[in-house]
């Protein structure tokens, strides 16, 4: 990740308006001692969820295991890289190593938890569905579906 922030712009689209005052965001927990590397994690989510407009001020303590579930899972990959993802014995018996069983793991626990705090077009989508925000890309076949149905003798049937 690059040390600048990376660039988000919020607009206004289909007649919607923006909130008139930013989206705060919550300091991490106390007793989390993070990282640089793992603070700059915090604050690129911190910024994705203000960008998108979501409340996350109580959403302190999740990020903070996203950030160090992601942290981690970096390392792993770093290590499957560095090491290969499995080890021959003596005997010529292959197995996975542990840091690419760690890799697996830390990927699959990432994945519950991203969509838990809105971190995946799926579930950001939902929440915008619930809260009323209509997406603009929410339907790309719309204008092909209701251009079918304005003409009956292009139908079949």
């Amino acid at each position: 990740m690059a040390d600048q922030g990376i660039p988000f712009t919020v607009i206004a689209g289909k007649g919607e308006t923006t909130p008139s005052g930013p989206v705060a965001s919550p300091a991490p927990p106390p007793l989390i001692d993070l990282t640089t590397s793992e603070r700059r994690i915090w604050k690129y989510i911190c910024d994705s969820l203000a960008a998108s407009n979501l409340e996350h001020i109580t959403a302190g303590l999740p990020i903070a295991v996203i950030v160090r579930t992601y942290s981690a899972w970096i390392d792993a990959m770093k290590d499957c890289a560095a090491k290969g993802r499995y080890q021959t014995s003596g005997n010529g018996w292959s197995s996975e190593a542990p840091w690419a069983a760690d890799e697996r793991r830390l990927k699959s626990e990432l994945g519950q938890w991203l969509p838990k705090a809105c971190l995946t077009i799926p579930s950001l989508t939902r929440v915008r569905k619930d809260m009323g925000i209509v997406s603009g890309q929410d339907d790309l076949f719309a204008d092909l579906v209701n251009h079918a149905n304005e003409r009956p003798s292009a139908q079949s049937g």
